[in-house]
């Protein structure tokens, strides 16, 4: 879009060349249309103030060595270049001190386009004709940046997307594309969140820049984090008891584990001593984080406990689970198994208390925007992801989803920014758009 704003305010520019009678020079305010032309319309009208500063300085600086140039002999041609050059200083440090570094540029180009014209008019009409071109281009370049197609806002929708697969490819991880939109989008009001197996600690690590203004669904919807004020705003923890029973068994059993506590909005995860390998990488890769915090020994009283996490062989894993479920009469538990850090005939096998869900904390954040009034649209691309899909209004899986995400969707998108595509189609529908109906599926599966 960009782009396509561009070369309209480039035609713009020669269109008023033309109507002038084709007086002045094109260029200068054609280009001065394509350097003001910003992402973000505030950034526009700041970049256009700059630039106009700029301009009329350059111009008082080239009248000045203009005038200089009386006083050189006309047989030291070489002179008058080499006070060009040195004016370019004074040009832009002018700016400087003005505090407008993004005018610096501009300063020096009217400052060169005064000096060195062609000398058809006098020094003060070229200055003010290279001004004025100059002024033009970047007034019709801030105007061009602020059209937009008529569209109608929809303001009832809660958008909630899944981040890895979803927002976040694995190799491209989140787009330019994705966070300029989604920045635009979240300026302008738009509901909107993530949901993610990850701890908040890895979600700030690659969130890329996303200013968002909802909390995020984390650990699988365990709690909710705000990622402005770095603090957890909810917690669905697994009870002391059950917690203290759990523990007594996997000791028994010699089975080493990572028991994640929120205490005061920190995250300490407790660990002992290692029982294999994969144990010991999962610890190296994670301990950097400036938001986790491991801590060898013995858990305290206080604090919420998230979730149980061990590092197991699939024949091990299948055992502790059998044996923790026989134990759980209340129906407490929630199990989830995860394969995709780690190698053949491994396992992750978190335990997390049964509300500890990705739909149960939609619908918390969604009491909070209004309840009836919103209408759930959810972007989902993994099995962690089907209730949350199930439950939304409408749904849609990502270009990679696993096939049971596919089977629960609503509809699938088709590209790599798939996701904020459809949010900007949906919240700021073109007049002539209408809103896709939910296409009632039953899901594959649930977590386990």
């Amino acid at each position: 879009m960009r782009m396509i704003k561009t070369a309209l305010a480039v035609a713009i520019c020669l269109l008023i060349y033309l109507l002038r009678g084709k007086q002045g020079v094109p260029v200068f305010s054609t280009i001065a249309a394509i350097i003001c032309m910003q992402p973000y319309v505030e950034n526009s009208v700041t970049v256009a103030f700059n630039r106009i500063i700029g301009t009329l300085t350059g111009a008082a600086m080239g009248l000045f060595v203009l005038y200089l140039f009386q006083w050189i002999p006309p047989r030291v041609e070489f002179l008058d270049y080499v006070i060009i050059s040195l004016a370019v200083i004074p040009a832009m440090y002018i700016t400087v001190v003005m505090k407008k570094t993004g005018a610096s540029a501009m300063a020096a180009v009217v400052l060169l386009s005064v000096t060195l014209s062609d000398g058809r008019y006098g020094p003060l009409v070229d200055a003010f004709n290279r001004s004025l071109e100059t002024i033009v281009g970047i007034l019709v370049s801030l105007c061009v940046n602020m059209i937009h197609l008529p569209r109608k806002r929809r303001e009832e929708f809660f958008f909630v997307s899944g981040f890895d697969g979803a927002l976040c490819g694995e190799k491209t991880g989140v787009t330019p594309y994705s966070v300029f939109e989604l920045n635009q989008l979240l300026n302008d009001g738009v509901a909107f969140t993530i949901a993610t197996e990850r701890t908040p600690a890895s979600l700030l690590a690659d969130v890329g820049g996303i200013h968002l203004n909802l909390p995020v669904i984390a650990m699988d919807g365990a709690v909710l984090f705000d990622m402005k004020e770095k603090r957890y705003l909810a917690c669905n923890a697994l009870s002391k008891e059950m917690t203290k029973r759990i523990c007594h068994f996997l000791q028994e059993k010699d089975l080493h584990y990572f028991l994640n506590v929120v205490l005061e909005d920190a995250l300490l995860i407790y660990y002992r001593e290692f029982r294999n390998e994969e144990e010991q990488k999962l610890y190296e890769r994670a301990r950097t984080s400036p938001y986790r915090n491991y801590v060898h020994g013995e858990v305290p009283e206080e604090g919420a406990i998230v979730y149980i996490l061990l590092v197991l062989t699939d024949e091990d894993a299948d055992m502790a689970e059998a044996e923790i479920r026989r134990m759980d009469t209340e129906g407490e538990l929630l199990f989830l198994r995860d394969k995709t850090e780690t190698p053949e005939g491994y396992c992750h096998l978190k335990i997390y208390h049964k509300n500890a869900t990705k739909e149960y904390m939609m619908q918390r954040l969604l009491e909070n925007l209004g309840g009836e009034k919103r209408r759930i649209v959810a972007f989902g691309s993994n099995r962690n992801d089907l209730s949350m899909m199930a439950a939304a209004d409408i749904s849609y899986a990502t270009r990679e989803a696993s096939p049971e995400a596919r089977a629960v969707a609503d509809y699938e998108l088709k590209s790599k920014d798939g996701v904020v595509r459809t949010i900007l189609r949906l919240y700021e529908p073109l007049l002539w758009q209408k809103t896709p109906q939910r296409q009632r599926k039953t899901p594959e599966g649930e977590k386990k």
